[in-house]
């Protein structure tokens, strides 16, 4: 049932969402920036989610800027620990 839901909610992630969580958590996104990670939740989710995203982390090190990518990661270990 989880699955189903989050891939509903997913489904209908739009950039907009994206730019307005990173903006309530302080992270101002570059048009480039707001792309790629848009694409990455739509296409590897359920690594995100269920697996380990490693290399998917470590890909994005390199796309984005040290900035962004530090407040992204802070907030990813966070959700993460909130769902353990």
């Amino acid at each position: 049932m989880n699955d189903y839901l989050l891939q509903l909610y997913i489904e209908r992630l739009t950039k907009d969402d994206i730019n307005n969580f990173g903006k309530t958590n302080g992270i101002t996104l570059e048009s480039d920036e707001l792309d790629i990670i848009y694409n990455y939740l739509k296409c590897h989710w359920r690594t995100f989610y269920y697996g380990n995203p490693k290399e998917l982390l470590e890909e994005l090190k390199v796309k984005l800027s040290s900035d962004t990518y530090s407040k992204i990661e802070t907030l990813y270990i966070q959700a993460r620990e909130k769902l353990n």
